[in-house]
């Protein structure tokens, strides 16, 4: 069986130490970020099942990171990815009330208990493959299909990204215009998706996008 695989983002190289114990003798997977920046991108080019989170990161709080995760074209393909706050106060959990609307599942006060902390991942993980496996009655299609043009869509533009920087000589001019308009095209596609046009105007935007 695939193991699910853990992203610990902490800037206390202890912690990261700790965690790599704790979750690889849990039977994870395990990898791990310094800061929030950074673990955005280990997501971008690794993916993870979950991520734990400290909440106070010298770039990112806790709040940012998952506004982040949630509304950044850039991390469509991740955004349903379920995270777990790990904070020593109390004074900002009010600010996490509204990311419990996007990807924020669980939250964790310091000290706690390493056993506690496999609880919840293990029960957070066991809940999102329960609701992957069983969705709701008339959104099987539109999770579906909303979900492919999504990661299609960020692919499209990632690669376009990367062909462009990549390769800025070898490209004649009418190459470079493709590659904007593909790009272009990527991007305002990814917005359908997230502003729910209706279904027949997103693929009319993914046949102008092939054609």
């Amino acid at each position: 069986m695939k193991k699910n695989k853990v992203l610990l983002v902490d800037d206390n190289l202890d912690m990261l130490l700790i965690g790599q114990r704790i979750f690889m003798r849990a039977g994870f997977e395990y990898a791990s970020a310094r800061s929030g920046q950074e673990g955005l991108q280990l997501l971008l080019q690794e993916g993870a099942d979950l991520v734990v989170l400290d909440y106070m990161l010298p770039d990112l709080n806790g709040s940012q990171f998952i506004t982040t995760l949630a509304n950044d074209p850039e991390y469509a393909a991740l955004r349903q990815i379920p995270v777990v706050v790990l904070t020593a106060r109390t004074d900002h959990l009010e600010d996490l009330d509204e990311c419990y609307k996007e990807n924020l599942r669980a939250i964790l006060i310091k000290p706690f208990g390493h056993r506690e902390l496999v609880n919840v991942v293990e029960n957070i993980l066991r809940l999102e493959k329960v609701r992957g496996s069983a969705p709701a009655p008339g959104k099987i299609r539109s999770v579906n299909w909303a979900d492919d043009l999504r990661i299609a869509a960020n692919t499209i533009a990632r690669l376009t990204i990367e062909l462009r920087q990549g390769s800025p000589a070898g490209l004649s001019d009418q190459q470079r215009m493709d590659l904007e308009a593909v790009y272009t095209s990527s991007k305002r596609l990814l917005r359908l998706i997230d502003e729910g046009f209706p279904e027949s105007e997103i693929f009319h935007a993914q046949s102008s996008l092939m054609a």
